[in-house]
């Protein structure tokens, strides 16, 4: 019987997608576990047959793409890779989208560790803040492989650079714009998703310490958590405005803003409360067109995957280290007139 890649693997002590990348040439595989794949390999009697042609991709480099609430994300996603792509026009280069169904960090986890036993040689990561996509992001590390997060961070994990929202700066201008809007006696509402994810908490940490600076008492505001989750989101502001009636505003940190309104609507208080989200989707344009929003902080969604693919393709076919830890989108404010 022929000796697999997988006892390979076992007799070295590292992974399968390890083993590939030392039996193939590829880079960024430690010395020392190289020579032990090698001699492993070797005293397996182990004969790897390249069957690819001088023509194949030399670097293999995959994207999980996690499925949001508001598919407007994922389509902005594809978009700025597909962009990617063409200004790269280079066989060498293979990136694979790997789409997941959820947005659960266990789900993330599992895809790493299933990339790193495909032997890619970069993983592009949505990154929750949590110690098992820590530890996981770590572990592709240690294997060998590059890793570059988008949309979401986990800033200290080893990762190459970062491409993202400057999320403070957005929560920032938020909170900016929605002192223009309400008295100093006047209360807030703060919607986000989980304060675990950086995308989230970073908004709301630069919404909450702006508003304060700009003179509005730290009991100015309420902070609920709704996953992003549509029914959840309209249940808990609609339940906030019905227990505090001094709530004039809401700040929509995440997503769904269409959550947001139906709360709205159903507390009873239409029009009466002023509403600053994030991201001009679909909804968020409609609602602003109608009067429901009155300012959404807006970004290049596609920007995210286009950068961080571009990012990619530098680290592994020119060797072209990351310049700055973290790469920012553009942000704009946008009000109805502006549509």
């Amino acid at each position: 019987m022929a000796v697999t890649m997988q006892q390979v693997a076992e007799l070295a002590g590292v992974s399968r997608g390890t083993v590939d990348r030392v039996l193939h040439g590829r880079p960024n595989v430690d010395a020392v576990v190289r020579e032990k794949v090698l001699r492993a390999a070797e005293k397996l009697g182990y004969s790897c047959k390249k069957t690819a042609s001088a023509s194949a991709p030399r670097h293999r480099a995959a994207i999980l793409i996690p499925q949001w609430t508001d598919t407007y994300f994922n389509r902005q996603v594809i978009s700025g890779i597909r962009r990617a792509l063409r200004y790269i026009a280079d066989d060498s280069f293979e990136l694979l989208e790997v789409p997941l169904r959820t947005m659960t960090s266990q789900e993330l986890v599992g895809a790493i560790g299933q990339q790193v036993e495909n032997g890619v040689d970069g993983l592009i990561v949505r990154a929750e803040n949590t110690p098992e996509v820590y530890l996981a992001i770590r572990q592709a590390l240690e294997s060998g492989i590059r890793v570059i997060t988008y949309d979401g961070d986990i800033p200290d994990s080893g990762r190459a650079c970062f491409v993202g929202q400057d999320l403070m700066r957005a929560g920032a201008i938020a909170a900016g714009v929605m002192a223009r809007l309400i008295r100093y006696s006047e209360h807030v509402l703060v919607v986000t998703g989980n304060m675990r994810m950086e995308a989230h908490k970073g908004r709301v940490d630069g919404f909450c310490s702006h508003l304060c600076e700009l003179g509005f008492p730290s009991d100015a505001y309420h902070i609920i958590e709704t996953n992003e989750m549509h029914s959840l989101t309209e249940e808990l502001v609609a339940q906030a405005i019905s227990e505090d009636r001094q709530i004039r505003a809401v700040y929509m940190s995440t997503q769904p803003v269409s959550g947001c309104i139906a709360g709205l609507r159903r507390a009873g208080v239409g029009s009466g409360v002023h509403v600053v989200c994030n991201d001009l989707t679909p909804a968020a344009k409609r609602y602003l067109k109608e009067g429901t929003v009155d300012f959404v902080i807006g970004q290049s969604f596609w920007q995210e995957s286009f950068r961080a693919v571009i990012a990619m393709y530098q680290l592994l076919a020119r060797n072209i280290t990351p310049k700055e830890t973290a790469y920012y989108t553009d942000l704009t404010l946008v009000c109805k007139e502006m549509l």
